[in-house]
């Protein structure tokens, strides 16, 4: 069965390498049948509610669909393609469409579709049984069947500024959650946060089931960190005060670690230089971390990336524009 996932467009590659870590965390077998700026296209052999369970830790991706077909955005293809791919499930339906593109005007396509899959169905927006999708790009239609929808307010409702401890440096949950699946962590299984501060990455790790480690060097943000844990009833962790030096005393064969290296002015190193201190990170991250487990590090400056190869091999790395003056950088290594 393939599966549409529409991509939202946030950054260039993080949508799609947030699905396929996800599908790996998950141990789902796919194949990917396309991949571009707006969607992910996967085959697989996985029941609809597997899906569903992926769904629920993505954040980069709005829906994901059925696929009954793509093809080229004219309403002769597409009509052509509708009545070939006939829709087996019964019950009311309502058809729907995103249109991505500068060039097409998608009416017409919405109307060629419902002539085909309205017929003698019931047809309604509020909760139909069935809602036909279609994602229409310059060059391609993509239509299908939702399965699932991600729910976007659910990260905006986590923003820095609802949580009990505040501090205006900590990540958007939504990119903290990209973080956390970009590890490929699995329910049950250990993350550790070496440089939790309000622990932001923590909570969204937390929220997926895993078992969550954070240590910070100020104990301000280790009391600040627990009241937030606290606050989304994350239960399963525990946090510690300590240098990044020090935490192999505090925890060992840990199953993934998702930090955001400290940069900027705004940010405590208690004077160390930055390098130094990088260097000092990912060694000691290296003795703590599984064989084959995944260490995904926030970075301010890809030069930086030298220094996690000396212990690492480094999978995968995404730069986005964080804002006017700052590219940040999420590397994936494997030890």
């Amino acid at each position: 069965m393939k599966f549409i996932f529409e991509l939202s467009k946030e950054h260039k590659t993080l949508p799609a390498a947030e699905i396929l870590a996800c599908l790996r965390a998950e141990k789902i077998n796919y194949k990917v049948i396309e991949s571009n700026e707006d969607v992910l296209v996967v085959d697989t052999d996985v029941k609809e509610s597997n899906i569903k369970k992926l769904a629920s830790r993505l954040s980069l991706t709005f829906y994901i669909d059925e696929m009954l077909f793509s093809c080229p955005p004219s309403t002769i293809e597409i009509k052509k393609y509708a009545i070939e791919n006939h829709i087996k499930k019964n019950g009311s339906i309502a058809i729907r469409c995103k249109n991505r593109s500068n060039t097409i005007d998608s009416r017409p396509i919405v109307q060629t579709l419902a002539d085909i899959y309205s017929k003698e169905r019931r047809v309604t927006l509020e909760n139909p049984d069935i809602e036909v999708r279609g994602l229409i790009t310059n060059s391609t239609a993509y239509i299908g069947l939702k399965v699932s929808e991600v729910n976007r307010s659910y990260f905006e409702n986590r923003k820095a500024q609802h949580r009990p401890f505040f501090s205006p440096i900590s990540l958007h949950p939504k990119l903290a959650r990209v973080m956390v699946n970009l590890s490929a962590i699995k329910k049950g299984e250990t993350l550790l946060d070496p440089f939790c501060g309000t622990g932001g990455i923590l909570i969204e790790a937390g929220l997926i089931g895993a078992r969550v480690i954070g240590s910070d060097i100020e104990d301000k943000m280790v009391e600040g960190c627990k009241k937030n844990l606290d606050f989304y009833d994350i239960t399963d962790y525990e946090l510690f005060c300590s240098d990044i030096g020090d935490i192999a005393k505090h925890a060992a064969e840990i199953d993934a670690v998702v930090t955001d290296f400290p940069y900027g002015k705004a940010t405590t190193t208690k004077g160390e230089d930055i390098r130094k201190l990088y260097e000092r990170a990912f060694e000691n991250i290296s003795c703590v971390l599984k064989e084959n487990g995944r260490a995904v590090i926030g970075l301010s400056n890809k030069d930086m990336l030298p220094l996690g190869e000396k212990y690492f091999s480094l999978v995968e790395k995404h730069g986005f524009r964080a804002h006017r003056s700052l590219t940040r950088y999420f590397a994936v290594f494997q030890k």
